[in-house]
């Protein structure tokens, strides 16, 4: 048994050697959920197993992972198949400010995997051109909104996470399968009319 354990940490350790360390990341990942020792993994990568995100049946049924490494490497998880801030504005994906604060959010906590605070969103705001006026008047109430939704949940002293349901539907909304309808602004005009009495 224990020559089986060695020959197969070479067999892992040759195989991984040349990887990068995300790529790492995602071969043991999968290795660790494939065979069920997600204790083993360390604390700072376990957010979402603690919550079940990540648990192989519930993302084999919902069509996350596949049964093998190769499949899983089609994975919607990998950042570079997501939008960036431009091409969401240009295609019109989120539909409301919760829905943008959620993006915001999957962006920020790369793409489920972390805790962010509010300043990283708002950074996200800025870079889109976006903070200012409503969005920043209004930006604590529609934050509020994505935790009433069960989308987001504060762990820490501005310490936020992506709860499963937050995680899935950002992964709608950036495939542009929002279920929300567009609420446009309309410009109030200033009415001008005088009575020609005085």
């Amino acid at each position: 048994m224990f020559d089986k354990e060695i020959e197969a940490l070479a067999k892992c350790t040759e195989s991984l050697k040349d990887l990068e360390d995300e790529s790492k990341y995602r071969v043991l990942k999968y290795l660790f959920e494939r065979f069920g020792n997600i204790d083993l993994i360390p604390a700072q990568r376990s957010t979402h197993f603690e919550n079940k995100e990540f648990n192989v049946s519930n993302q084999r049924s919902a069509g996350y992972l596949e049964e093998s490494p190769i499949e899983v490497r089609n994975n919607r998880s990998y950042n570079h198949d997501y939008p960036s801030i431009k091409e969401l504005i240009v295609k019109n994906y989120p539909k409301n400010e919760p829905e943008w604060i959620l993006c915001f959010a999957f962006m920020a906590s790369n793409w489920g995997e972390n805790t962010f605070e509010k300043s990283l969103i708002i950074e996200k705001y800025k870079e889109s051109n976006k903070w200012g006026g409503a969005t920043q008047k209004n930006f604590s109430q529609n934050f509020n909104a994505c935790i009433k939704k069960d989308w987001v949940k504060e762990v820490g002293k501005d310490q936020y996470i992506l709860k499963e349901d937050g995680t899935s539907y950002a992964k709608e909304v950036m495939d542009g399968n929002s279920i929300s309808k567009e609420i446009k602004r309309v410009k109030r005009q200033k009415n001008n009319l005088q009575t020609n009495d005085q």
